[in-house]
């Protein structure tokens, strides 16, 4: 697998809510919605979508902007070409690399395995998936 793809998948998807997250973005990247319109969108819980906005967010995958005087955030796919490839290159791995997509859920197995194992799942112990 592609080490751009293994990177994003360890240090910004993190977990299956964060790829469906990426996936989403990379699908619809002209998407500027808010943290419920994507959880909605991406058929999630808005406390699930929120950790992984903020994680590609913080990663610059995805812009924040504020509306409604400040009362709204709201998230779109970063201008920056290489967020935009980067993005493109976990779809085509999750999608069109039978391999490769074993290898991602692998990844993200193990890590929510290792949360559970040593305590340190966020929010407690939420279900991603």
């Amino acid at each position: 697998m592609d080490e751009r793809v293994r990177n994003f998948i360890e240090e910004t998807a993190q977990d299956l809510v964060g790829l469906d997250v990426a996936l989403f973005y990379q699908a619809n990247p002209r998407a500027f919605d808010t943290a419920s319109g994507i959880a909605l969108r991406t058929h999630r819980a808005v406390d699930e979508v929120e950790p992984a906005l903020s994680r590609m967010s913080e990663n610059g995958f995805l812009e924040v902007l504020s509306r409604g005087d400040g009362r709204y955030r709201v998230y779109a796919l970063s201008p920056a070409p290489e967020a935009w490839r980067t993005l493109c290159r976990v779809s085509e791995a999750y999608h069109e690399d039978p391999e490769a997509r074993r290898e991602i859920i692998l990844m993200l197995v193990q890590r929510r395995l290792q949360e559970r194992m040593t305590g340190d799942a966020p929010g407690g112990g939420g279900g991603d998936g």
